[in-house]
């Protein structure tokens, strides 16, 4: 198959997934540059609701929801993250800010850096909490091409729908 067609075959099959939905409490669109991976591959926790795409590079976006029980607020679920990450994990927290999901939702957006053999690596997340969930927005990869992918990551986080 001709790589444009491939790429029209994937941008239609991309389309119709999103449009069937896939039974998660939000909405996601993935951003320009990115590519859903396929839940058929076994690498999604379907308890969490998980989505995941990524660009050739190897910078990942994905979002996680939790039922929000026992109840949390926002300002308790960023600092149990933060914690888990910098103390569980060794990655050094970078940036702290606040965010407006698509539907006007507030969260926080946490960015972290961690050094690996390999180089740097950058890891951001975004939290956003409702009554009924906690989502977590996760993406990450090499530094130089995160950086590269950085507008895209922004424009993923601004276009989440919680439900």
């Amino acid at each position: 198959m001709k790589p444009m067609k491939w790429i029209k075959l994937v941008v239609l099959v991309s389309l119709v997934v999103a449009a069937t939905g896939c039974g998660r409490p939000y909405a996601v669109a993935t951003p320009e540059g990115f590519v859903e991976l396929s839940e058929k591959e076994g690498r999604y926790d379907e308890t969490h609701h998980e989505y995941r795409a990524s660009t050739a590079d190897g910078v990942v976006v994905g979002v996680r929801a939790f039922e929000n029980e026992p109840k949390v607020d926002l300002s308790l679920a960023v600092r149990a993250f933060e914690n888990r990450v910098r103390m569980g994990e060794g990655y050094a927290l970078l940036d702290k800010k606040d965010v407006v999901a698509r539907n006007g939702s507030k969260g926080a957006m946490l960015a972290f850096g961690h050094d690996e053999a390999g180089g740097a690596h950058l890891y951001s997340v975004a939290i956003f909490v409702t009554e009924d969930w906690v989502y977590i927005l996760e993406s990450g990869g090499k530094k130089d091409m995160f950086e590269k992918a950085r507008t895209s990551v922004d424009w993923f986080v601004k276009n989440f729908q919680p439900d």
